[in-house]
């Protein structure tokens, strides 16, 4: 295991410490020669580590036989659908498939052609598309309205989601075409009416990782020294959450880059996970003396938009190159210009995601949005839905960009 984090620091992490290290040195009026070492980050570095670390601590927890087959190991490691953008699939779900003879399944193959296409579809036409307005209008923000500047959180929102869930799906879709089944990753996040809820189905695998490694060993290892009922006031059980929290939404934002963007991006989704552990209780209660029901029409509609305004709002600091960047774009769309009239975009756009945002919509229920449409019974229906999807992708597909997850 340290070799495994040494590895990841070294490559990921090196010019983030000394650069941080030498402003902390600057506070007491010491200037250090700023590091001119730059290192070339191995792509995949953080999936893959996590990979081994999590085969490492199975097998010293016992839930894991080490596999005497190197070149099985190393391929759970490195299966290459996954290795760059996840899912994180554990090869302690991953190896036993590896080691079994697999044979061609025709129902499988054209559920992994159906994600395939959609996830393609996500990617080139979605996400790609978006990214020229959302790089253009983070760059030269000071230049354009906080309504604009409103629009382009929002089309970054869904752009990483189209780019990182159509990752997800294309590699899901890919695995199943060679015999294999991956986890999910996604399970319609934006859809969720809470942020406790919306970390259930964003990035399941990471999540779920520092859940069983990082979140409950940490939880433990606090409640067998906490002694009494309350800790500072607080009841013992939110206590070690609100510890545990920090700890993993703080290595949580680091992972995905060495940048304070990312970390205080962590650390926001961490202070609403808190604060929505919190609310639970006073919330149920709340509810009850007013005999208000879960399912109320008010609360289906507000919470799933609140959430969805705190998610996006963090997205800012996770897009954003520096702090001083997106401190001016909030500056600015919580000023007076929100309320000016946007640039415009194009038509083809909005009505592209209106499109896609429809399809998740009526798809939510299932495991990808396409898997069961309403009409796929019918295969002249049906196949003409695939052919405007693929016609959909030649004609609108935006200039090729890098997936976004390849950074980290």
């Amino acid at each position: 295991m340290v070799i495994n984090l040494i590895v990841l620091g070294l490559f990921k992490y090196f010019n983030f410490f000394i650069e941080s290290f030498i402003d902390l040195i600057s506070l007491i009026g010491y200037d250090l020669p700023r590091s001119t070492t730059k290192i070339i980050l191995p792509v995949g570095i953080s999936f893959y580590t996590f990979l081994s670390l999590s085969y490492i601590i199975d097998i010293q927890r016992k839930t894991l036989k080490a596999n005497k087959n190197v070149a099985e190991v190393l391929l759970s490691l490195s299966f290459f659908p996954i290795i760059l953008a996840g899912p994180i699939q554990r090869p302690a779900s991953l190896l036993p498939q590896i080691g079994k003879k697999r044979e061609f399944n025709y129902a499988q193959a054209v559920d992994g052609l159906k994600q395939l296409l959609w996830g393609l579809f996500t990617k080139v036409v979605i996400a790609d598309n978006l990214a020229v307005f959302v790089d253009e209008l983070f760059l030269n923000y000071s230049n354009y309205s906080g309504s604009t500047l409103f629009i382009a959180a929002i089309f970054y929102t869904i752009q990483i989601y189209a780019d990182f869930s159509g990752y997800s799906d294309m590699a899901i879709g890919i695995a199943k075409l060679f015999g294999f089944s991956l986890m999910r990753n996604f399970a319609f996040p934006y859809f969720s009416r809470n942020i406790m809820e919306f970390w259930k189905r964003w990035h399941i695998s990471l999540v779920s990782w520092f859940r069983d490694y990082v979140f409950l060993p940490f939880s433990f290892a606090v409640s067998w020294r906490l002694k009494g009922e309350k800790v500072l006031f607080i009841r013992n059980e939110l206590f070690i959450y609100i510890l545990a929290s920090g700890v993993v939404w703080f290595l949580t934002g680091l992972w995905h880059g060495a940048n304070y963007t990312f970390i205080i991006w962590g650390i926001i989704h961490g202070l609403f996970l808190v604060l929505y552990k919190w609310q639970t209780r006073p919330r149920k209660r709340l509810l009850k003396k007013f005999k208000i029901s879960n399912k109320n029409t008010v609360l289906v509609v507000i919470e799933p938009l609140l959430t969805l305004f705190i998610v996006i709002m963090a997205w800012i600091f996770f897009r954003a190159s520096s702090i001083e960047q997106a401190v001016g774009i909030f500056s600015e769309i919580f000023s007076s210009s929100l309320f000016l009239a946007p640039i415009k975009f194009p038509k083809y756009l909005l009505i592209l995601l209106l499109g896609f945002i429809v399809i998740e919509w009526i798809g939510r229920s299932n495991n990808y949005a396409i898997e069961k449409m309403p009409f796929s019974r019918h295969r002249i229906v049906r196949w003409s839905f695939y052919y405007i999807i693929l016609a959909v992708m030649f004609v609108y597909s935006g200039e090729g960009q890098p997936f976004i997850y390849f950074q980290f």
